[in-house]
C-alpha cells in the first residue's frame, strides 16, 4: 500500500535496513522485558501460536490440544488457522517468551523496512498504542502490515484471514495471493483435516465482532465513497471483519496518515483512547471491555474523516471499478433515503 508523504526522502537500502534493525531490536527488548515483567501471562498471545506449533511437530491436533483450561493465556480455544502456527516454528526451540520476543523484532523490523520505502515520515505508526500493545502482546498484526507493503510477505495472511482481508481489499496482490493459497494448500497436504477443527474452535470466540455492529461502525462503510483509494477501501473493509477491540487489530488504521502531523493526530487520539480504558479498568492488565467503546469513536472515525478529505482518485481494475460505482450508487442511495436532516 503506498503511503504518499509531504516530501519522501529517498533512502538507501542500507538506510532502511539500519532502521529496521533498530527498530526491530528495540521492539524484541520492549516484548522481552514487558513479558518478564508479567510471567504469570507466559508469551500472552504469542503463546497460542508457540503451543500449536508444538503440537503439529508431536503430531497433535493443536485444536484439540488447546482448550480453556486456566487464566489467561490458557483460557481459549485456539481460534487460528493452521499457517499461523508456521510463524511459531521457527522459535519452537527457545522458551516461549524468547520466542514471542523474536518473532515480534523480526515482524517489527520487516515493518519499518517496508514503511521506510516512502521516508521516515510513516514510521509514526511506531508510536502508536495500536502498535505498542501489538509488540507487547506478541501478536502476528505488523507482519501482516508488513505483508500489505511487501507481497513477498503475504503468505502471513493465511494466518489471520480477517484481517489480511481487509489488507487484500485494499492492495490486492496477485503475488501475494499466490503466497498465501500456495501456504495454505501445504498446510492442507499435511493436515487435510485442520479446517474442520479451526471452524469449530471460532464458534468459541464472542469477544470477535465486526465494528460495523458496534455503536456508529456502520459510519466506517462512508470509507466507499473514496472506493479508488487504498485507505478508502481499508478503513471499509476493516470495520466489517470479525476482530477484537483493543488496539491491535485497527494497526493498519494508521496507514491512512499521510503526513507526520496527520499520524501524530491518530496516535494522539489513540492514546487518549487507551488512557480511557485503562483509567476506567477494573481487571488490569486485561482492559479489553473497558477499551471496546473507544475504538470507533477516536481510531476508526478519524481515520475516516482524513480519507473522506481527499478525492476519490486512484488506479484499480476494471471488474474494482464496476463493482466500486455499484457499491458507491447504493451507499449514496441509501444516505438519500433518510429522512431529512439526518446524515447532513
Amino acid at each position: 500500500m503506498a503511503i504518499p508523504v509531504d516530501a519522501p526522502a529517498p533512502m538507501s537500502v542500507r538506510e532502511r535496513a539500519a532502521i529496521a534493525l533498530l527498530i526491530g531490536g528495540g521492539a524484541a527488548a520492549l516484548a522481552l522485558v514487558a513479558m518478564m515483567a508479567h510471567p504469570q501471562f507466559g508469551a500472552r498471545d504469542f503463546t497460542y501460536q508457540w503451543r500449536a506449533a508444538h503440537a503439529l511437530i508431536e503430531g497433535l491436533d493443536p485444536y484439540r490440544v488447546i482448550r480453556p483450561t486456566g487464566p489467561y493465556p490458557y483460557e481459549n480455544y485456539y481460534y487460528y488457522p493452521v499457517p499461523a502456527a508456521l510463524t511459531a516454528m521457527p522459535f519452537v526451540m527457545l522458551s516461549p517468551i524468547a520466542g514471542a520476543a523474536l518473532f515480534v523484532g523480526l515482524s517489527s523490523a520487516a515493518l519499518a523496512y517496508a514503511l521506510t520505502a516512502q521516508g521516515r515520515s510513516p514510521l509514526v505508526l511506531f508510536l502508536t498504542p495500536a502498535y505498542l500493545v501489538s509488540a507487547v502482546l506478541g501478536q502476528m498484526t505488523p507482519l501482516l502490515l508488513a505483508g500489505a507493503l511487501l507481497p513477498a510477505l503475504q503468505w502471513s495472511f493465511a494466518g489471520k484471514p480477517t484481517i489480511a482481508a481487509a489488507l487484500a481489499v485494499a492492495r490486492p496482490s496477485r503475488l501475494g495471493l499466490a503466497c498465501a493459497a500456495a501456504l495454505v494448500a501445504a498446510t492442507l497436504v499435511l493436515w487435510p483435516t485442520w479446517p474442520a477443527g479451526w471452524l469449530d474452535a471460532i464458534r468459541h470466540t464472542p469477544h470477535h465482532r465486526a465494528a460495523v455492529l458496534r455503536p456508529l461502525g456502520f459510519v466506517a462503510l462512508a470509507g466507499l465513497l473514496r472506493w479508488r483509494r487504498p485507505e478508502g477501501r481499508l478503513v471499509a473493509a476493516l470495520a466489517c471483519v470479525p476482530q477484537v477491540f483493543f488496539f491491535y487489530d485497527q494497526l493498519p488504521l494508521q496507514l491512512v496518515a499521510r503526513t507526520v502531523r496527520q499520524g501524530l493526530t491518530l496516535a494522539a487520539l489513540g492514546w487518549i483512547a487507551w488512557g480511557i480504558g485503562w483509567g476506567t479498568c477494573v481487571h488490569r492488565p486485561m482492559c479489553v471491555e473497558s477499551s471496546e467503546p473507544w475504538i470507533v469513536p477516536l481510531l476508526y472515525l478519524p481515520a475516516l474523516a482524513l480519507v473522506l478529505r481527499r478525492p476519490n482518485e486512484g488506479p484499480v481494475a476494471r471488474w474494482a471499478d464496476r463493482l466500486g460505482r455499484s457499491l458507491r450508487g447504493l451507499l449514496s442511495a441509501s444516505v438519500s433515503s433518510l429522512p431529512s436532516g439526518i446524515g447532513r
